[in-house]
């Protein structure tokens, strides 16, 4: 049997190679990632505001559409209101809390209406609400008794379209468009 020696060849003299990033490779990644930041960070912002105001007229909107189908199926009267409490409508124009109410025909067959709590609702995330002092009724038959408008709005700059007005039409159906407030609510 012969012996064989293996031997391991270097680089350079007496030097093995080395495993890792230089200095500069490591400057040159942090400043990527920096200028990536930078031009994230507003945009990332302004997804999150979109988000925040899509969600808020949407849980509007679900609560409009409840109060209608209710309004027919109770064959009574359903208020959208705003409300201080959660029990009982407000007059006032900051819709930041409101409920669904309707009358209650199976309690109320003793005599006294009672009015039932449908949805209890409250905005989050710096999000405003303005609506009808009155509130929104709906009919038994599902109409309103006129046209009203609702905005959902967040103060910001980003995004620039930072209201969403919703329209209620006096088939007690809606619209919704998306407006610029300029960074401000009503």
């Amino acid at each position: 049997m012969q012996n064989v020696h293996r031997t391991r060849q270097r680089a350079g003299r007496g030097r093995r190679p080395q495993a890792g990033f230089t200095l500069i490779e490591l400057m040159v990644t942090v400043a990527v990632i920096a200028i990536l930041a930078v031009v994230g960070v507003p945009a990332m912002a302004g997804m999150i505001n979109v988000n925040r105001i899509n969600t808020a007229t949407d849980n509007m909107i679900a609560s409009l559409q409840l109060a209608r189908s209710e309004a027919i199926r109770r064959g009574a009267r359903v208020t959208v209101c705003a409300s201080n409490d959660g029990q009982t409508c407000a007059s006032s124009t900051d819709w930041n809390r409101w409920i669904v109410i309707g009358r209650d025909n199976v309690a109320s067959e003793g005599g006294s209406e009672v009015i039932d709590v449908i949805r209890d609702e409250t905005t989050t995330g710096g999000i405003q609400l303005q609506g009808p002092a009155d509130g929104i009724v709906f009919r038994s038959s599902g109409v309103t008794d006129g046209e009203e408008t609702l905005v959902v709005c967040l103060p910001t700059s980003y995004p620039a379209a930072n209201q969403r007005e919703i329209t209620v039409m006096l088939s007690g159906g809606h619209r919704t468009e998306k407006a610029s407030g300029g960074g401000e609510c009503p």
